[in-house]
């Protein structure tokens, strides 16, 4: 288990043990003291599963699997997925939010472009409106400077 935890340690913190102390809410003489010994109780262990969601519990505790859930690296390149999508909501049909809203992630190559195009067209219209309530700003500014 001892080189488990340092496997974590060099994971979470590029094996900076002081970083990984107090990560944990621990000081450094208690992690220290896990490392030499090799052994942890259940109440260290708890800690570390507690922590991180991700980490493989029968990876941590017998050393089978891999160390992070294949589960998580599902669930975090779903969300990574929907913070990229993020961007094109204001452009897309409400058939396309519910469907986004409803969790489908991947979308024809089409629809992408087609949300790009929207959002250049939206863009371009914003930045005229400012523009236009820029120079309204000038023209007011020179009138009460006259």
């Amino acid at each position: 288990m001892q080189n488990r935890l340092l496997e974590l340690i060099q994971y979470k913190t590029n094996g900076i043990q002081a970083d990984f102390a107090e990560l944990m809410g621990w000081s450094p003489q208690y992690l220290n003291k896990l490392i030499r010994e090799g052994s942890m109780g259940i109440k260290p262990i708890t800690a570390l599963l507690e922590k991180f969601p991700e980490l493989n519990a029968r990876w941590l505790l017998l050393g089978e699997g891999v160390m992070i859930d294949s589960g998580y690296d599902i669930m975090k390149s779903h969300i990574f997925r929907l913070l990229q999508l993020e961007k094109y909501m204001p452009v897309m049909a409400p058939d396309e939010l519910r469907e986004l809203s409803d969790g489908k992630v991947n979308f024809d190559e089409e629809v992408i472009e087609k949300w790009e195009r929207l959002l250049s067209v939206r863009n371009e219209q914003i930045a005229s409106r400012f523009k236009a309530a820029y120079q309204k700003q000038e023209e007011l500014c020179k009138r009460n400077k006259a």
